[in-house]
């Protein structure tokens, strides 16, 4: 018997790569990656259309991390798609298919695809400016290669105008695959993000005609009053990028957020957020795998007995970044690590928050996985 979770984390730690034969169809057929924040492979390939994220014979969704040196491949057999290590078949997978609107456009004659991509199944992505000011000053998070990719790919407009998104959302949820949105913005230093992202939101809201939009809106982290007015603007969750728990690994790791934003600034403005979004509507992004467990597992406890929802993204050294080259832990590690995860989060009984989030848009990350052991899907 085969173990997903297992098998998942293997896939996003070591890499993977396919035949020619395989890739028939990405890009047409098949949802292809257009690098819409970061490049997540092991390597650019910048000439080669390769997928965005593929299933598991079990529904698990795998975001798809390039590394032309891996164990882990995919060849055609019979028209089926098998992923071997090295000559051994394991399974069978599936690319996820392409969405309609990727072929659109909008009234003002741009790509749709250039604008919002979906995620794994069934969430529409947003990243309306592809910049962070920390990466002037040499002070990006070492983990990040948001500009890099930008440079390296060009393949999204790299601001988006407000009126442009609102259409990309109402194609989208139209077509029935998107199902709510994650949305961020990279770093800002002007002080506008939240009359940016207050404007997204009015016309999410008029080409859609919903009144609150599902999904999350990541920005660079919400404080004091503006955590009301980003919940006045009709988003159903607020989301805080911390990336690490620990006070000393996070200042050496996010040398330019947290000379802007504190550990302890994070912590007061989180509790902030839950009492106005409420329990399950808060969202904090961590990035696993760059600390040591045992603070890694005292943030999911502490953040889970706010009421806050986490997602801690697989981590592996991307190209670009200044951990390029490094090596992740191996896939037991995380294995062992978000099981003991998800025991704490079902403990804590925070509410799910699906609506907002699932296992379904959830490629990159695995506490999703382990709680959908628990029934929870």
């Amino acid at each position: 018997m085969i173990d997903y979770l297992l098998l998942k984390a293997l896939l996003l730690t070591e890499g993977v790569y396919s035949d020619k034969k395989s890739l028939e169809g990405v890009g047409t057929k098949y949802k292809e990656q257009n690098h819409g924040l970061f490049g997540w492979d092991f390597e650019n390939h910048k000439e080669i259309k390769l997928p965005d994220d593929f299933y598991l014979p079990d529904g698990t969704v795998v975001q798809y991390r390039l590394n032309s040196s891996s164990q882990y491949n995919v060849k055609k057999v019979d028209e089926k798609l098998i992923l071997y290590k090295n000559e051994d078949s394991i399974c069978e997978v599936r690319w996820i298919d392409r969405p309609e609107y990727y072929n659109k456009k909008t009234t003002t004659g741009k790509e749709m695809v250039k604008i919002g991509q979906l995620g794994g199944e069934d969430c529409l992505f947003f990243c309306f400016q592809n910049y962070c000011s920390n990466f002037k000053n040499n002070k990006q998070c070492s983990f990040c290669n948001l500009v890099p990719t930008s440079k390296t790919y060009n393949s999204v407009i790299r601001k988006k105008e407000a009126r442009e998104i609102g259409e990309v959302t109402a194609a989208a949820f139209d077509e029935g695959q998107a199902k709510h949105i994650n949305m961020t913005g990279g770093c800002y230093i002007s002080g506008k993000e939240l009359e940016v992202v207050s404007n997204i939101l009015s016309e999410m809201r008029r080409h859609t005609g919903l009144e609150k939009i599902p999904g999350l809106v990541a920005p660079a982290p919400a404080k004091g009053n503006n955590i009301q007015e980003y919940y006045d603007t009709g988003i159903e969750t607020l989301s805080f990028n911390m990336e690490i728990w620990d006070p000393g690994y996070y200042k050496a790791i996010c040398p330019g957020k947290s000379s802007s934003t504190s550990h302890e600034e994070f912590i007061k403005s989180i509790k902030e957020a839950v009492e106005i979004f409420g329990e399950g509507k808060v969202y904090v992004a961590m990035v696993m795998g760059l600390e040591p467990k045992e603070t890694f597992l005292e943030g999911i406890d502490f953040l889970s007995n706010l009421g806050v929802n986490i997602i801690p993204f697989v981590w592996a050294p991307n190209p670009g970044s200044k951990l390029e080259g490094h090596r992740a832990p191996y896939a037991n590690w995380y294995k062992e690590t978000i099981l003991e995860a998800s025991d704490i989060v079902y403990e804590h009984k925070v509410p799910w928050g699906l609506e907002n989030h699932c296992y379904k848009c959830d490629g990159n990350s695995l506490l999703h996985d382990a709680l959908r052991l628990k029934g929870i899907e």
